[in-house]
């Protein structure tokens, strides 16, 4: 019983590390979810664990995204154009992957492969932006507390202002984008943030403190696709460790967006690059 106590408790806390790294910096709650789920926990069907990763990815953003809503943190109209596109991307990639990849031998190598791929594609701006600062081209960064604000929507874009700055983002990209990125992240099971926030920071280029409830909403709307589709087509759920995983990722939810609010833009893209990157290296080496 001690013994069952003592795991409990781990899963709980890994739960609460996953949530506070997914509400602060809007992506990887999926990647370490899985991971504690199939390296801690020692589940071997990858058909379980997708739909597990899921439920927890998406308790967690329903917890995080009002705490941005009321400081206005977040462009509605821009996760709902990624929604968009994410209901069929979940629908397709649950579908594919329920049927095809069922094996932990093919799933985690190839989790490995896809989770260095993004470190690779999340390192790339930051090493560009040091470059700049190394030269004098860019001032010191600092945290930010403003609002997202002139929020609108045309029947070409989407714009609003942050920071001083305006933005003005095409409809048909984040649309395409979603549903691009719903699909690869219900093949493997996971939420999509590391993803959706490399595309909104370097292709958007929106700041990291705006970006995390944005892309929750979008992240939400597709998991309720893609996890009630895993369940339809008869996945298995371990509830007891379900329940610890979830609980602990709540709990992190509720500290994340004030480490959001609290750290610099560049410090939360070097954890999340650190924490992808030594995931994926496990996964194809180890």
């Amino acid at each position: 019983m001690d013994m069952e106590n003592s795991f409990l408790a781990v899963i709980l806390v890994w739960g609460v590390f996953a949530g506070v790294v997914f509400s602060s910096v809007g992506a990887a709650g999926g990647i370490l979810a899985s991971f504690g789920l199939i390296s801690i926990v020692g589940i071997t069907d990858p058909n379980s664990v997708k739909p597990m990763t899921q439920i927890v990815v998406l308790a967690t953003a329903l917890v995080f995204i009002p705490g941005y809503l009321r400081r206005s943190a977040l462009v509605w109209p821009l996760g709902m154009l990624l929604a968009g596109g994410g209901l069929i991307g979940a629908w397709i990639g649950s579908s594919l992957s329920s049927t095809y990849l069922t094996d932990m031998k093919t799933f985690r190598p190839l989790f490995g492969i896809l989770t260095l791929a993004i470190a690779t594609q999340i390192a790339w701006p930051m090493f560009k932006t040091w470059n700049k600062n190394n030269s004098g081209e860019i001032a010191n960064e600092g945290t930010c507390s403003h609002s997202v604000s002139n929020i609108a929507v045309s029947r070409l874009a989407v714009s609003f202002s942050y920071n001083e700055r305006d933005y003005r983002i095409g409809l048909w990209s984040p649309f395409l984008a979603g549903f691009l990125i719903s699909t690869i992240a219900a093949v493997f099971g996971v939420g999509g943030g590391f993803l959706l926030v490399p595309y909104m920071s370097s292709l958007l280029r929106m700041p990291m403190h705006i970006i995390p409830a944005t892309a929750g909403i979008a992240i939400t709307i597709s998991l309720l696709v893609s996890i009630g589709n895993y369940l339809s087509r008869g996945a298995n759920l371990e509830m007891q460790v379900l329940v610890f995983l979830a609980a602990g990722s709540i709990l992190g939810a509720i500290i994340g967006p004030f480490v959001n609010d609290w750290m610099k833009n560049s410090w939360l893209n070097i954890v999340l690059f650190l924490i992808i990157l030594m995931i994926g290296l496990k996964y194809i080496f180890v």
